[in-house]
């Protein structure tokens, strides 16, 4: 007897855990607001244009949660010698966190993903150069700001390119930087 209750009660927790998580959307206003890096700028998007806009490279993106992402427009670039992920076309975008919530995020867990004409980039690691290589503070205290840099390679054109990011808060939908 005792035996199968070792066996029922992992069962049951995960079960219980489970049930916490829930699929539907959050409710209240939308994702998030943009607003370009200017002091005159004041520009929000209601639920209806957030899942139509995308906010722009250069433009600050907001979270419902606070978190404030600039992702800067694409610049080429060599990549050094040892450098992962490297391709015929690479490029590197600087990244800019500011954290206007009530909690200290972790820049670490944040996802990117870059496509152009179609096809997935290749992250690259490039340490040398500082890039993709966060190396900045393990958290980020409300009211902080970090910075870093990002880059891809793709084998083809990287005309056209855009950055997704993904905060990894289970919340927030990922929000797309475009030209």
């Amino acid at each position: 007897m005792r035996s199968a209750a070792l066996f029922v009660l992992p069962a049951v927790v995960a079960v219980g855990l489970l049930a916490g998580c829930s699929t539907s959307p959050a409710t209240g206003d939308s994702n998030g607001t943009i607003s370009d890096n200017t002091p005159s700028a004041s520009a929000t998007s209601t639920p209806s244009q957030a899942a139509a806009e995308n906010p722009k490279f250069g433009q600050a993106f907001t979270f419902k949660s606070g978190l404030k992402v600039t992702i800067s427009a694409p610049e080429a670039y060599t990549p050094s010698t040892y450098a992962s992920g490297a391709a015929a076309n690479n490029i590197k975008f600087n990244v800019t966190i500011e954290n206007g919530s009530d909690e200290a995020v972790t820049p670490v867990i944040f996802q990117y993903t870059a496509t152009a004409g179609g096809q997935a980039g290749n992250e690259i690691f490039d340490t040398e150069q500082k890039v993709g290589a966060y190396d900045g503070p393990n958290s980020v205290a409300p009211g902080a700001s970090a910075s870093y840099v990002i880059g891809y390679g793709f084998a083809g054109s990287a005309d056209g390119v855009t950055v997704t990011f993904d905060p990894s808060d289970f919340v927030s939908k990922p929000a797309t930087f475009t030209a």
